[in-house]
């Protein structure tokens, strides 16, 4: 097991692997809010590129896989590492649309936050569009806090949209 396989009671978290891409894309593809774009391809050479990182861990974005039961692929939880000294981290999560309302998010995103304050980060952010509601009680479930909002930061079509920023402190 990798230093950054995390298990959870029912979930696998792992690096994302070049044959978990589809699913990633698939799934990102179907977010409610800021759905994928970009041709299947485009998604495939995003995660071979993270395969050839110094680290998971290295400056710059990182994918994870969620797995379930018989490594069944679930979702995703996307890592932005800063660099050591700066100790922070961002963090997202998709689940298939098949599988919501199952708790799985919170899970996996919990399971993550451990992982990542084990290994010595301070602080975790979150940018959210402010009409994800269950988004954002995924990260209220794991005692991150509204610390802003950014008024008509999105666009989406010809609309404009708040997205809320969210945190938590390792000593939180």
């Amino acid at each position: 097991m990798s230093d950054w396989e995390i298990s959870s009671e029912r979930l696998l978290i792992r690096p994302m692997r070049v044959e978990d891409a589809a699913n990633w894309h698939r799934v990102r593809g179907a977010a409610p809010f800021d759905p994928l774009n970009r041709p299947v391809e485009e998604s495939i050479a995003l995660i071979t590129a993270m395969q050839n990182r110094a680290a998971p861990d290295s400056d710059g974005w990182q994918q994870f896989a969620v797995l379930g039961p018989e490594e069944r692929y679930v979702g995703d939880l996307g890592i932005r590492f800063s660099p050591p000294w700066n100790a922070t981290c961002e963090i997202g999560f998709a689940i298939d649309p098949a599988l919501r309302g199952r708790g799985l998010a919170s899970e996996a995103t919990g399971a993550m936050v451990a992982r990542l304050f084990t290994a010595g980060r301070r602080r975790l952010v979150a940018i959210t569009d402010s009409r994800n509601r269950p988004a954002q009680r995924v990260l209220e479930r794991n005692w991150f806090r509204l610390e802003g909002r950014f008024v008509e930061s999105w666009r989406e079509g010809d609309n404009w949209y708040d997205e809320l920023s969210y945190a938590r402190l390792a000593k939180d």
